[in-house]
């Protein structure tokens, strides 16, 4: 059912509902031969064909393969038994209800299963069949009356199938721009993660060998196997990552290779599956945090701990040293190494690092996963209080959301289906009470009737109550029960009686939407109210087979609408909530393959430019091809390691031209720094343009900082070129035209300030 689309759904609630109500047509035709003891052959003949035809569409439409034939079939049927009947004298045998069930099917499926031209000729032809052969036999008037029922059918059915099929089609189209939306949403968060991994694999890895290249005195041994690691690095990045999984955490921690010359224990017994992200997470923050003893703790030991609580499928990896330690407040917000590797790698993966240091005391760096509960609830607890007490919005039953689910807004098909029948019962209700004695009152119960079906209408896209439903309904049956008060039961045989049917609308309505065990006990109630006026009151017929036969189109009245809207109403339900989970899942599927992409996408686009300058580089001094203690490949190193940082604080902004205007100018003796205050991606244009003009116009600088500090919506970026250059501070002025930009030149220095809009 993974493939179901909510346009399937609707397919399946109609073709039910057709065999709903034909179960009971079928069952009405059964009882004509009760009705005398020997039927005309004539009529026997349509009974049998109509009750096989009902049964046919009885298992057509519970196994869903109701189609054109079957409405020709229908068609067929109904134009030749009315005549039949008629030729036959069927009039003193089948009541007008029984004849009208003949005219139901055909423009029921008519409507809903051929296509539109022809379903009206359908429908035309099976209406003039029935009108052109009770006219002769029962009058104008009565002819005319006898046609509403079919004729509000097909009224219905030409509203419903269509408006059904539109909001399963709309239903459809909404969900797939809500999956692109959300596989959309998935991508730009897979950016930012992708970034944020890219930076602390440049920062951990690639900056980190660079560095150990690019200073004298460091074993040889000791630097290939930082370019080995990070050269296995950039490989790593340039592979799809495998998702799901699980590692040996405990495995991975004893392969951690300790600091040169500072003595480690390892205590990591046993073995600690956990999901292969997170295992990749928290080895790169321990990494990261060996690599900070080494560089800056002055530590003469170091411990490594993983501790996994029993009974627990989380742990606690610890990294103490005896080192220098610090002050833990003044750890800088910009620390590359702290923020984005260590901290924020635990975070992506639902876990937390923790860092305690004093100075002269050493430092222990504790990475946790899961985190731990209290660890949310700060967060949790400052939620906004006006949030908190904003009152939450009823919610929406279960059903009623599975249908909207399923076809949209479930008020426009049951206004298809209940308002015309409203409308022509109103009618019949004037013609056959006004000259009724004392029956004005029904009138008026009828309008109200009227009334609450359409408020409640009104409200079933967020839900009918409880209580307004079960007042309705007991309002309904007792104004219909009551009308035998001023009605004959005689009026069982025709429209007389039509309280009876009255309630349907509004049953129909509520089996739709609410628990259908409501309406099916209100129709229960209302029959067996009939049922027992009948058995007391005087006869209608002079058997009872016969009285049977005259009372049960009566009573099918509102249990074909109940019938037809509980197929209609579970079958869309359930199909909603089966097409909800379809959609669910092919939306994590769209979502997951967005974000594999979206992530791939940016390290080829990133790694297409780093790659072609770093990896060669680092390969060969890997391998022995060049020698850490040149002095030349020192200068290499320094220079890939400025450009390396240069990444990690404008990631993305410098392509392969304005690297080499900075690795020209820093070889000419020119001071660069970038500094910035942010993690995401910056707009590259702005930033890129001041760069490559500053260092491409005038001659080459002493001095070059930019700094760039970003905010919600806007990105800050200040250029400062020492000493100033008129020409220098006119290429700037024109390249920031337009923009707001402010430049200024004196002797000193040129010096730019601009803003631009990200949002």
């Amino acid at each position: 059912m993974t493939g179901t689309s909510y346009r399937d759904g609707v397919e399946a609630g109609l073709s039910r509902s057709v065999a709903a109500v034909s179960v009971l047509f079928a069952l009405n035709w059964a009882t004509v031969p009760l009705s005398a003891a020997r039927p005309p052959p004539g009529v026997t003949a349509v009974a049998v064909a109509f009750v096989a035809l009902s049964l046919h569409l009885v298992v057509r439409g519970v196994r869903v393969r109701l189609n054109g034939a079957d409405a020709l079939a229908a068609l067929a049927v109904a134009v030749v038994a009315h005549p039949v009947l008629v030729l036959a004298g069927g009039s003193s045998y089948v009541v007008i209800g029984q004849r009208c069930m003949l005219t139901v099917p055909a423009v029921l499926l008519a409507t809903g299963f051929l296509p539109r031209a022809a379903g009206r000729a359908a429908c035309l032809l099976a209406l003039a069949a029935q009108l052109g052969t009770s006219w002769p036999a029962d009058g104008p008037a009565a002819a005319a009356e006898g046609i509403w029922p079919p004729l509000a059918t097909a009224v219905a059915g030409a509203v419903l199938g269509p408006v059904m099929r539109e909001a399963g089609d709309g239903a459809d189209r909404s969900e797939r721009w809500a999956a692109a939306a959300r596989a959309e949403a998935a991508r730009a968060a897979a950016r930012r993660e992708a970034h944020r991994d890219f930076q602390g694999m440049l920062h951990d890895e690639v900056s980190a060998a660079l560095r150990a290249i690019g200073q004298p005195g460091i074993a040889v041994d000791r630097v290939r196997a930082a370019a080995r690691g990070a050269a296995a690095a950039i490989a790593a990045a340039r592979t799809p990552r495998a998702e799901g999984g699980h590692t040996d955490l405990a495995a991975l921690v004893r392969s951690l290779a300790p600091p040169a010359g500072i003595g480690a224990s390892v205590l990591a017994d046993g073995v600690a599956a956990v999901p292969s992200e997170v295992a990749t997470a928290t080895i790169g923050a321990a990494r990261e945090a060996l690599r900070n003893v080494a560089d800056h703790a002055r530590a003469r030991t170091v411990r490594v701990d993983l501790t996994v609580p029993e009974g627990s499928t989380g742990f606690v990896l610890s990294v103490t040293d005896d080192g220098a330690g610090f002050v833990t407040e003044e750890l800088r917000e910009s620390s590359v190494g702290v923020r984005r590797s260590m901290m924020r790698r635990m975070e992506a993966v639902g876990g937390r690092a923790e860092i305690r240091s004093t100075p002269g005391r050493g430092t222990t760096v504790r990475l946790e996963w899961p985190a731990r509960a209290g660890a949310e609830a700060g967060s949790a607890g400052s939620a906004d209080p006006l949030a908190r007490a904003v009152r939450a919005p009823r919610p929406v039953p279960v059903k009623v959301e599975r249908m909207n689910a399923a076809i949209g807004d479930v008020r426009r098909p049951l206004a298809a289906v209940c308002l015309p029948f409203l409308l022509v019962m109103g009618g019949i209700a004037v013609i056959h009470t006004r000259h009724v004695p004392g029956g004005l009152w029904l009138l008026g119960w009828y309008a109200a009737l009227a009334v609450i079906t359409v408020a409640l209408l009104l409200r079933a896209r967020s839900g009918i109550g409880p209580v307004a439903a079960r007042a309705a309904c007991a309002f309904a049956v007792a104004g219909a029960l009551g009308s035998f008060l001023v009605l004959p039961l005689a009026g069982l045989a025709d429209y007389t009686s039509w309280p009876i049917g009255a309630v349907t609308p509004l049953l129909t309505l509520l089996v739709i939407v609410r628990p259908a065990r409501e309406a099916l006990t209100a129709m229960a109630v209302e029959q067996a109210g009939v049922v027992l006026l009948v058995l007391g009151g005087p006869p209608i017929a002079p058997t009872l087979g016969g009285t049977l036969a005259m009372a049960l189109p009566a009573l099918s009245a509102p249990a074909l609408g109940v019938f037809m809207g509980m197929a209609i109403g579970r079958t869309v339900a359930r199909l909603g909530a089966v097409t909800q989970r379809a959609h669910a899942d092919r939306a994590a599927a769209l979502a997951g393959a967005a974000v594999r992409d979206a992530r791939e996408a940016l390290h080829r686009r990133r790694l297409a430019d780093l790659g072609e300058e770093i990896l060669p580089f680092l390969d060969d001094t890997a391998t022995g091809r060049r020698s850490p203690q040149d002095p030349e490949v020192r200068d290499t190193a320094r220079l890939l390691g400025y450009a390396v940082r240069d990444e990690i604080h404008i990631p993305g902004v410098l392509d392969r031209p304005a690297r080499d205007l900075l690795s020209a100018a820093r070889t000419a003796g020119c001071v660069v720094t970038i500094q910035s205050d942010a993690d995401d991606p910056h707009p590259p244009a702005l930033l890129r343009l001041l760069l490559t003009t500053a260092l491409g116009t005038g001659p080459t600088p002493q001095e070059l900082v930019l700094s760039v500090a970003a905010s919600a919506d806007t990105v800050d970026a200040a250029l400062v070129v020492l000493p100033g250059d008129r020409r220098r501070a006119g290429a700037l002025r024109e390249a920031v035209a337009g923009l707001s930009a402010t430049v200024e030149d004196a002797e000193e220095s040129t010096w730019v300030e601009a803003r631009i809009r990200t949002a």
